[in-house]
């Protein structure tokens, strides 16, 4: 008899316990996957800021994220790309597993005009939602980027040379971004990111180039910029071995200063200086080092420029070799061009 009422107890407990649980997975949603994840919306905040500020992008989902978290696609709607927005989002955002929004700061390129629109979309799967920034040119009275400059000017392959720029007022809360960039086509002489921080407070900021110039000397204009306030510097990435090359087009030499080249010496040991001789194949083509009186490259640098002088007296379209002997050093090196109009 004990045994039957234990056998019933057990019966009518697991009865009344059993309901329970399927209701509770029935009335319970599904949480969503990844694929069937939403964006609901996005925002910017503030979403008026002038160039160089930090703004906050908010995205939220329609449902919570799975396990996991939801990774989120950023574009900017720019008709070219906006390499600030790039470098500070990475043109993606997770959203934590649990949750359906995530904030997080942002930078965009700096505005030459008041009003500049910068469109901003989120993306996951099929789903988009849109917001803006407007972005306006700082006040030059106020502030400005004052100067920029760089610790060397050539740097053998995987070196780097270390940037600086200055401006002219403490930068706000949040710090300010100066906008870096180079010339496209010299794109494989060296690489940096697309902007640099100049802290809360500080009226400065250093940010690393490296040289990226695997086969020979190369040649870049790197340019800081601040809305309509812009600094120039040109750095020279060259090869880890003895090279020589000629940077941009070379013409008759009278009001053509940019007839120059490089020689480089990589990361090859010179303590004691390096003498080279430059010769030319060509009468009426002379090369000329930048270099002191002695004719020697200082053990602190890794190459340097030389002018180029070309009479009047060599035709147009003649091509011309360069060479390179470092004395009681490796074998020559050499280098060609043509004479261009």
């Amino acid at each position: 008899m004990n045994a039957s009422v234990s056998v019933s107890s057990v019966r009518r407990a697991a009865g009344a316990v059993l309901p329970l649980a399927l209701a509770a997975v029935v009335f319970t949603p599904l949480r969503a996957s990844a694929a069937e994840v939403t964006v609901e919306s996005t925002s910017v905040s503030p979403s008026r800021i002038s160039s160089g500020e930090e703004a906050i992008q908010t995205v939220a989902l329609a449902e919570p994220a799975p396990a996991g978290g939801v990774t989120v696609d950023l574009l900017d709607g720019n008709e070219y790309e906006d390499l600030t927005y790039w470098q500070s989002t990475k043109h993606r955002v997770t959203v934590p597993a649990g949750q359906r929004r995530v904030s997080f700061p942002i930078r965009v390129q700096s505005a030459t005009s008041a009003g500049t629109v910068t469109r901003l979309t989120a993306g996951v799967g099929g789903s988009v939602a849109e917001t803006s920034v407007t972005v306006d040119p700082i006040d030059a009275r106020v502030q400005d980027v004052t100067d920029f400059t760089v610790d060397k000017r050539i740097a053998p392959e995987g070196s780097e040379i270390t940037g600086t720029v200055r401006i002219k007022s403490p930068a706000p809360v949040g710090g300010l971004a100066v906008d870096l960039r180079k010339t496209p086509y010299e794109s494989a002489a060296v690489s940096f990111p697309y902007y640099v921080v100049v802290p809360a407070g500080s009226t400065s900021a250093t940010f690393a180039i490296e040289s990226a110039a695997y086969d020979r000397p190369r040649f870049a204009t790197v340019m800081a910029a601040l809305s309509t306030a812009r600094q120039f510097n040109g750095v020279i990435g060259v090869p880890k071995k003895f090279s020589i090359g000629v940077l941009g087009p070379v013409r008759h030499y009278p009001g053509n200063v940019e007839n120059f080249g490089v020689v480089g010496l990589g990361d090859i040991w010179h303590p004691f200086g390096a003498r080279i001789n430059l010769t030319s194949d060509t009468p009426g083509v002379i090369a000329q080092l930048n270099v002191p009186t002695d004719g020697s490259i200082p053990a602190s640098q890794a190459g340097a420029q030389f002018q180029i002088h070309v009479a009047d007296s060599v035709p147009v379209g003649t091509k011309v070799k360069l060479t390179a002997t470092w004395v009681l050093g490796p074998a020559p090196v050499s280098t060609e061009f043509t004479v261009q109009e």
